[in-house]
């Protein structure tokens, strides 16, 4: 049956009788509980519904202004977008004295977007959301009773925070309180601020994971901004100055390659959001993951310098366990860069994807090891390539972290001092000592 058939099977109303709207009602309640920012405002620009609201304050005519109109201004003024004084003052007081479902939640989400400590808007939007209480919108009552607490402007951050700290999963049980997007606005911001501030070192996986599950929540988007630079922040902050067990080390180095990039060249938008001190304790830890992949990668790709690797790799991984070295970088060959790619695929581990490429033709086999070692540069290579230091300062010396080397570019001169022949004996060994450890 069609819709025009159905409307002709209903009876008629009598003449007089008044058709029962109790119904309708009710459903228009139900669709403004549910979108409580749906707009009734005409078609008109918020700069239109501003200009006439104003000249209505001016004249005290208001002809032609409608609620909807009002309620636009509202939430304009709710946005910082209304500059005349007047029509400040009348949005205030109009607010004061609405019921308007759409209204205060455009005053709620108001409050917690544009949250800041000591300022005045911010108290007053307090003080409006607890005189409206009974009037709320069903979702923003929900998280004033769970957390009352974010209504008081000077302790309310802190004692969040405290709560958030006593839950294995804080994402999730802010979410239970009611608040959809606990990383949006700047009142869960300055929440997150605090609820790291007030955290305890984290030197145990139990925090650690905390951590994580706050800044990458299962099945939600994560945060990739000032926000999550921050934890990481303090995630790495206890190791400034000391080194975690070896597990740990590398489950914490793993995850933030695996959520965040490498530190070193990935995600260039995201990594100077956070601490020079704690990218370089990352380099210093990726350094020795560099050294050890490379082992691995030489190791396959040539059974001709298997075992000419074994003893430089013991030996620079020496000097970056006793922090000598602080920063490395590898640097493969074409065929290097495939078995590379394969144990990637094969493991897993990020470190073989974290690599230069080398692309001069006469060494088109020659793999690198590019180092900060004290003040040198130092290059080492496969194959008969000697090593070579660099003063940090020398022009010549390589840039770390780069796409592509020429390792021939990169070549002194057979006579050049600052070059040694890894000889059988093991003297190249005293030679670097003698220099880097001066």
């Amino acid at each position: 049956m069609s819709l025009l058939e159905k409307i002709r099977t209903r009876p008629r109303l009598q003449i007089g009788e008044k058709p029962n709207l109790d119904g309708l009602r009710s459903s228009v309640r139900a669709v403004e509980e549910a979108f409580p920012a749906l707009s009734k405002t005409p078609a008109i620009s918020v700069q239109q519904a501003i200009t006439k609201v104003s000249s209505a304050l001016a004249d005290w005519q208001w002809n032609g202004v409608t609620t909807g109109m009002v309620s636009m201004v509202c939430r304009a003024f709710l946005r910082g977008e209304v500059q005349e004084r007047r029509v400040q003052e009348f949005m205030m007081r109009e607010m004061e004295a609405t019921t308007s479902l759409s209204v205060l939640d455009a005053a709620c989400e108001a409050y917690f977007d544009d949250w800041e400590r000591g300022s005045a808007r911010t108290r007053w939007l307090a003080r409006l959301i607890q005189d409206k209480s009974p009037s709320l919108p069903a979702r923003w009552t929900r998280v004033f009773l769970a957390l009352p607490d974010l209504l008081d402007t000077d302790q309310g951050t802190r004692r969040v925070a405290e709560r958030m700290l006593q839950q294995p999963d804080a994402f999730q049980w802010l979410q239970g309180c009611g608040i959809a997007s606990p990383h949006s606005g700047l009142l869960m911001r300055q929440i997150h601020l605090v609820w790291l501030a007030t955290m305890s070192p984290v030197t145990t996986r139990e925090s650690r994971d905390r951590i994580f599950t706050w800044i990458r929540p299962e099945g939600h988007p994560p945060i990739t901004d000032e926000m999550a630079a921050w934890a990481i922040d303090k995630l790495v902050e206890p190791w400034h100055q000391a080194m975690p067990e070896v597990s740990y080390r590398q489950e914490l180095l793993d995850r933030l390659l695996n959520d965040y990039g490498d530190p070193r060249n990935a995600r260039r938008e995201f990594w100077p959001l956070t601490s020079d001190a704690s990218r370089q304790v990352l380099r210093r830890w990726l350094a020795g993951k560099s050294m050890d992949a490379l082992l691995r990668v030489i190791t396959q790709a040539t059974e001709a310098t298997t075992s000419m690797w074994p003893p430089r790799h013991h030996f620079w991984k020496g000097l970056h366990e006793r922090g000598v070295v602080t920063e490395a970088w590898v640097v493969l060959s074409p065929n290097a860069a495939k078995i590379a790619d394969y144990l990637h695929a094969q493991t897993g581990e990020e470190t073989y994807k974290m690599a230069g490429r080398q692309t001069a033709k006469s060494r088109k086999d020659t793999c690198l090891l590019i180092m900060r070692v004290g003040r040198y540069i130092v290059v080492e290579g496969s194959h008969d390539y000697r090593v070579h230091l660099f003063e940090a300062n020398d022009p010549r010396a390589p840039q770390l972290y780069k796409d592509y080397y020429d390792a021939e570019a990169i070549t002194f001169p057979a006579d050049d001092p600052m070059a040694r022949r890894h000889d059988p004996q093991g003297n190249w060994m005293r030679w670097v000592q003698e220099r880097v450890l001066r």
